[in-house]
């Protein structure tokens, strides 16, 4: 089983959604980074459901740093955090120990492995990106003084456009009429990273964007991305899909940015854009059809308990710290942040 994302900047999590804890081992944070646990635990609180469309599991995320930390600065050495799980109630799981939630992972975990802890979803739980949460805060920190910074914005909600406020206000509503009706939603994330330098990424394995595609597509519940424009190129002519490259004040840049950010694997120092489809969550209430694997009979089921009516705002948070842990560890590989002593990073502190 694959738990470990970076080349230098490694992160590794760990824990099941009902198990006593969550967490991540980041290795490869260079030392002199000054980090403290409240660092964390303010980039953890980010993630707390909607009570309106999410869980209504509530986790106090008390994260605790065990190691890698010295006199509140990073000492080079793999930086371990721990996450309690203190509100699983694995009982309301019970009735679905045999029987797999249709959209679920738990069909595809049993053929794999077996022997699965079926309790929540176990690391196929939305819970296991807790851990990603709390590795990006450190990720965030790192890119933060090279003047690198990422941000999210929801632009699409239970099947509604969202332009603005009012419109998010508007599509958290009709997310809310479909949950009385027993079902789930899904939407549109957009991830935008400024202030990244040109020149990071390889030309053909190792690109830039495929890295943070497979990162972005790796979060559970995330379907599709794009790039820039993305599927959008395809209706596209030459000269609408080329960004013309410019001087401004004797810098390059561009006079458009359909690319993302990225062309042939590289950043070119504009906005790294992706947009990211999240699908409605497999557990609902209305009647699914699936099978006793037991007895292998027919079995229709409705999924009672605590789940997310539309995890969009969720994965939101989640798709910037793997973007953070992506870009962390290209900014080391191309020597723009040190990867053993952070006061000899070239952009250290860049305005």
């Amino acid at each position: 089983m694959s738990n470990t994302i970076g080349k230098m900047f490694r992160v590794t999590t760990w824990g099941e959604s009902h198990g006593p804890a969550m967490g991540a081992v980041v290795d490869g944070c260079p030392a002199g980074l000054d980090l403290s646990v409240e660092e964390i635990r303010r980039e953890l609180s980010r993630d707390v459901p909607d009570r309106r469309i999410g869980t209504g599991r509530r986790e106090e995320n008390a994260a605790e740093i065990l190691s890698g930390i010295f006199e509140g600065r990073t000492i080079g050495t793999p930086i371990s955090i721990l996450i309690p799980n203190g509100d699983a109630k694995s009982c309301r799981y019970e009735p679905l120990r045999q029987t797999p939630r249709p959209g679920h992972a738990d069909y595809t975990w049993r053929v794999k492995y077996g022997h699965v802890d079926w309790r929540g979803g176990s690391r196929a739980s939305g819970r296991e990106c807790i851990s990603r949460v709390a590795a990006g805060a450190i990720a965030r920190k790192l890119l933060g003084l090279a003047g690198v910074s990422v941000g999210s914005r929801i632009v699409e909600l239970a099947g509604m456009v969202v332009e603005d406020d009012k419109g998010l206000e508007a599509a958290v509503a009709r997310a809310i009429e479909l949950a009385n009706l027993g079902e789930s939603s899904g939407g549109r994330v957009r991830v935008v990273v400024s202030g990244l330098p040109a020149g990071l990424g390889e030309p053909v394995f190792g690109k830039l964007s495929a890295e943070l595609g497979a990162a972005l597509l790796g979060i559970g519940a995330v379907k599709s991305i794009d790039i820039g424009a993305g599927r959008g190129h395809a209706a596209m002519t030459g000269s609408e899909s080329n960004d013309a490259i410019l001087v401004e004040d004797g810098r390059l840049t561009f006079g458009s940015n359909t690319a993302g950010g990225v062309l042939g694997g590289i950043s070119t120092g504009m906005d790294l854009v992706a947009t990211i489809s999240v699908k409605p969550t497999p557990s609902i209430s209305l009647p699914q059809q699936s099978v006793d694997l037991s007895t292998g009979k027919p079995k229709t089921i409705e999924v009672k308990g605590r789940f997310d009516r539309n995890i969009t705002p969720r994965v939101a948070v989640v798709a910037e710290s793997m973007a953070a842990l992506v870009l962390a560890d290209h900014m080391i590989r191309s020597g723009f942040i040190h990867g053993s002593r952070l006061e000899l990073s070239p952009l250290l502190y860049k305005k």
